[in-house]
């Protein structure tokens, strides 16, 4: 009896310590409408969840929660440090007069790598997202779906132990949009925690699980588990 207590606790013990963000009865009200209402969501490293539901639901608001970007009106946010946390919004700010790879590279340089193995994880991240051949071109030239996936790109190289994207494939082409959430969700295997809000089923399907935030309110488990590369590949994105 003891041996099986002691099993439980060390096991519930080691899915807390595995935990990078927990949220709970987190509520946000602006002009006196709930936007969030007793919201709760944990999300493990190494895990991948879709944030799913209808424009106006509060999904960009929870994104901003767990940021600490916004604070909200009650409850409580568990997580890593800001500077542990990838924000990636569709309107990511980037330095418009440096190229895409300086860009990318200042997420690699931001934990103090070297600039050269900073510029080469950089190279490597703007080719899985698609936009190598844009390397050294200013960023100001560039289109908003291209700076996206520049976004995307320093967020990977930063390491970030949690990433926090709010719609990354808007207005992607379907490679494109492969490309990226590929890119994304490989971050897990390094142990990071992601989350995607999203209007994709698409990307829905690659995640581990998706929840769905409508009116403030979140269901979980709406489908849970999905293989991600099955999720990506079934509706003909290119391998």
């Amino acid at each position: 009896m003891l041996t099986g207590a002691s099993t439980t606790f060390r096991a519930a013990a080691a899915r807390e310590s595995s935990m990078l963000i927990e949220a709970s009865t987190v509520r946000v009200v602006f002009g006196g409408r709930p936007v969030l209402q007793d919201v709760a969501l944990s999300v493990s490293a190494g895990e991948a969840v879709a944030l799913c539901g209808p424009s106006g639901a509060g999904k960009s608001t929870l994104l901003a929660v767990l940021a600490g970007q916004l604070r909200p009106d009650s409850g409580r946010i568990r997580t890593v440090p800001p500077e542990r946390i990838a924000w990636i919004v569709q309107s990511t700010p980037l330095l418009a007069r440096r190229t895409a790879l300086d860009n990318a590279a200042l997420g690699a340089l931001a934990r103090g790598a070297r600039r050269r193995e900073a510029e080469a994880e950089a190279d490597r991240a703007l080719l899985a997202v698609g936009v190598a051949g844009l390397r050294d071109r200013p960023v100001h030239e560039l289109s908003g779906g291209e700076r996206q996936r520049i976004a995307v790109a320093r967020a990977v190289v930063a390491r970030s132990e949690v990433i926090l994207a709010d719609e990354p494939t808007a207005s992607l082409d379907p490679q494109s949009r492969a490309l990226v959430i590929r890119a994304l969700l490989g971050a897990t295997a390094t142990g990071a925690a992601v989350i995607v809000a999203t209007h994709d089923p698409v990307v829905a399907a690659a995640c581990d699980r998706a929840v769905l935030l409508d009116g403030g309110v979140l269901e979980h488990e709406v489908r849970e588990h999905t293989t991600r590369e099955h999720g990506l590949l079934e509706r003909g994105e290119p391998r």
